[in-house]
């Protein structure tokens, strides 16, 4: 009995397999025929949809053989050997970092698989169970503690050695590590921005220095760093140049809003969007698409008398959600009951404007009325099921529309979708940070990626005021290369990262004077420094978003070609300042958000 199991048996699976009591068993235990002990019983996962159907195994073509020979090489070389595995969306680079982490459980060793967000896990977990079994792991916030508990205590066990989850599987207690993967590496939730801060993309190739085994970024749009760090040999580079399935990228249809005469943030379905959509679901086929803000509206405003809501505590406008009708504060969470009259000159004069998710599901519905529509974003990850629920319906042929933030973009393989578009191509292009034109392309690759994975070519339809910009042009064009150059031309004439280094200072205090007023000490004390050379200080000044939280906030960047140096100077400034000056302040080393 206990040999067909595999494992030990319960009492009750003994007596029904034998056909005796339970007296039987426990007589055969004093005599010391069985050993009866106690174990916590292994948690279920299947919640959170860990499994999926066994998929076909292929053939490697042959760019996808030459990267994992290449990682191969690596592991069994038991060397730290750090790769980019850049290939256009849909290129199979997932199959071919699960088969190097197989050669890698082969040579008695362990992979960590690592994503950006817990919505990208169900997918990839679904895969790796298929493969690894028993030997996977899942770490991530949206396990109990229990569960938590239960997969760290597998892993440091050495009952599962593939790992899988955000930024904290980093963390997994690993010891014969063989294999990190960084999947969407170029994705800005890899840092967190709450002490400790740390970017997981650059710990995993520490990590993997020090355990001398092999690190992959994997991206269909690499960072700006990671290309340069291929540039200067501190990454290998493996290509895939092909796309799996019908082995063409999507085409586009770019839409000018300036041309359609649409306001601004509306939830606007150009006459061209109408038509691709409505020729994808007469094919039966599936569509995304992107509203890149949550909610009904970013504002509700009093027509009568201007008020537009804003939080008490933030100073901003508060995002109105029909779905509950309350205003949401999107930066300090603070929600309130929205009101139907106006509660400064009591007239029902209020007006949501603008357009989220809510607002374009439910335009969708006046237009396409009977077509089986979800919304997937930050408010739909906080219900039962979670992203998960949504993403499954989806896989599954359940809904054929699928609406959402960046998070539709991500990582995401659905086949049968055939058509993607995005409502409003600008919405970083605007921001005060100068990654804002890398993430609109990044985006929007990663957007067009999702169309066009079966059979059928995909398209794309980007709705855009800027249609001349060229991190749009690029985007239309399928023009890596070209982004890149013209992007690394405009980082190296201004001096951002890759060619220097960058450091926020970040000063947050509820009375506004002292908020500027440590800061201004601090930046005169960074100018006395002798070797502040060739060191570029910009600020202080309000930060973009000047209160949250209740509290002001000023701050000012660092710039320069040596980290280390900078370092050195900022600690020997902050050590002039008290306890009370010090604790007002904020260091945020390579951020990753500028606002």
């Amino acid at each position: 009995m206990l040999a067909e199991l595999g494992r030990p048996a319960t009492l009750k699976e003994l007596t029904e397999a034998v056909g005796c009591g339970p007296a039987v068993i426990r007589r055969l235990g004093k005599l010391g025929l069985l050993r009866e002990f106690t174990q916590p019983e292994r948690l279920s996962l299947k919640r959170h949809r860990l499994d999926h159907d066994p998929a076909p195994g292929f053939e490697l073509r042959p760019d996808q053989k030459t990267a994992l020979d290449g990682m191969e090489e690596g592991l069994r070389a038991a060397e730290y050997r750090p790769f980019l595995l850049h290939g256009m969306t849909g290129s199979g680079k997932t199959e071919v970092y699960l088969r190097a982490a197989s050669t890698c459980l082969g040579l008695d060793r362990c992979a960590i698989f690592m994503v950006p967000e817990i919505a990208l896990v169900p997918a990839l977990a679904g895969e790796a169970r298929r493969r690894f079994g028993d030997q996977l792991a899942v770490l991530h916030s949206g396990l109990s503690s229990a569960e938590r508990r239960q997969e760290w205590e597998r892993i440091r066990r050495g009952e599962a050695r593939v790992i899988l989850g955000p930024r904290s599987a980093l963390w997994a207690p690993v010891e014969r590590l063989g294999l990190i993967v960084i999947d969407e590496e170029h994705d800005a939730s890899y840092k967190q921005d709450k002490a400790p801060r740390y970017n997981g993309r650059d710990l995993a190739l520490l990590r993997a220095r020090n355990h001398g085994a092999v690190a992959v970024a994997v991206s269909a749009t690499p960072s700006m760093e990671s290309r340069h760090n291929v540039e200067i040999e501190r990454l290998g580079l493996l290509t895939l140049t092909r796309r799996a399935g019908v082995g063409q990228l999507p085409e586009t249809v770019l839409v000018d809003l300036k041309a359609e005469g649409v306001k601004a943030g509306e939830a606007h379905f150009s006459g061209p969007l109408r038509q691709e959509i409505r020729a994808a679901l007469d094919r039966d086929e599936q569509v995304i698409l992107m509203r890149n803000r949550r909610g009904y509206a970013p504002v509700l405003l009093c027509r009568s008398c201007g008020e537009d809501y804003r939080c008490e505590d933030c100073g901003l406008p508060m995002t109105y959600h029909r779905r509950g009708h309350t205003l949401s504060c999107h930066y300090c969470s603070h929600e309130l009951p929205a009101p139907r009259r106006c509660t400064t000159c009591d007239e029902p004069a209020l007006e949501p404007m603008g357009a989220g998710t809510e607002r374009v599901e439910e335009r969708f519905k006046e237009i396409f009325p009977g077509t089986s529509v979800d919304v997937l974003d930050a408010d739909v990850g906080r219900r039962a099921g979670g992203a998960a629920a949504v993403l499954e319906r989806f896989s599954q042929g359940k809904t054929q529309v699928l609406i959402g933030t960046q998070m539709v973009a991500k990582g995401h393989h659905f086949p049968r979708v055939s058509l993607a578009a995005v409502l409003f191509a600008d919405t970083y292009l605007k921001f005060p940070d100068f990654r804002a034109v890398e993430r609109t392309y990044a985006l929007l690759t990663q957007l067009a990626g999702r169309a066009g994975r079966g059979e059928r070519q995909g398209r794309v339809v980007i709705q855009t005021y800027q249609p001349d910009h060229y991190a749009i042009r690029a985007a239309m064009r399928h023009d890596d290369a070209g982004f890149a150059e013209e992007e690394m031309r405009f980082r190296r004439i201004f001096s951002y990262p890759p060619y220097a280094r960058v450091i926020k200072i970040l000063s947050q205090e509820a009375r506004r004077p002292h908020a500027e007023a440590v800061l201004i000490r601090l930046t005169q004390l960074l100018r006395e420094q002798d070797d502040f050379v060739g060191i570029r200080l910009v600020g202080p000044s309000p930060a973009p978003l000047e209160r949250l939280r209740g509290k002001w906030r000023f701050q000012c960047l660092l710039r320069g070609p040596s980290g280390s140096r900078m370092r050195r100077c900022l600690r020997r400034a902050l050590e002039q300042l008290n306890a009370t000056e010090r604790s007002l302040l904020l260091v945020d080393v390579d951020p990753q958000d500028l606002m």
